[in-house]
C-alpha cells in the first residue's frame, strides 16, 4: 500500500479459539515474555530459522508440602486439562519415590 497514510506500529488482529489463546498465554508466561512478544517472534522469523524466544523458565521445588504444591501448580500450568485433584496423588508418589532414592544414595 504505497499510498497508505498509516503510521507505525500497525495493529494486526488474528482470531483464536479460547483454548488457543490460553495455550499461547501459558507458553508466554512460562517463557517470561508477553503473548504479543511470543507471537511477534514467531511470525517474523523466517521458515527454517529458530525463533528468538527465551527457553522455559525452570521450576525450582523445595521440600515437604510446599514442594508438592509447587509441583502441582507447575503441572497444572503446563497441562491445564488435567484436574488438580487427580495430579496431587501422582505428584506425591513421584516425590516420595525420588526422596527414597536420594536417601538410599546418601
Amino acid at each position: 500500500m504505497p499510498d497508505s497514510n498509516r503510521q507505525f506500529p500497525v495493529r494486526v488482529d488474528i482470531r483464536l479459539t479460547e483454548d488457543e489463546r490460553n495455550s499461547l498465554n501459558l507458553e508466554a508466561i512460562q517463557r517470561g515474555i508477553t503473548r504479543q512478544e511470543l507471537l511477534r517472534a514467531r511470525i517474523l522469523t523466517s521458515e527454517g530459522e529458530k525463533a528468538p524466544i527465551p527457553p522455559y523458565k525452570p521450576v525450582h521445588l523445595s521440600r515437604g508440602r510446599d514442594a508438592i504444591d509447587k509441583a502441582v501448580d507447575a503441572i497444572t500450568r503446563r497441562y491445564h486439562f488435567i484436574p488438580r485433584h487427580q495430579l496431587e496423588p501422582i505428584v506425591c508418589t513421584v516425590i516420595c519415590a525420588l526422596s527414597a532414592i536420594n536417601k538410599k544414595e546418601s
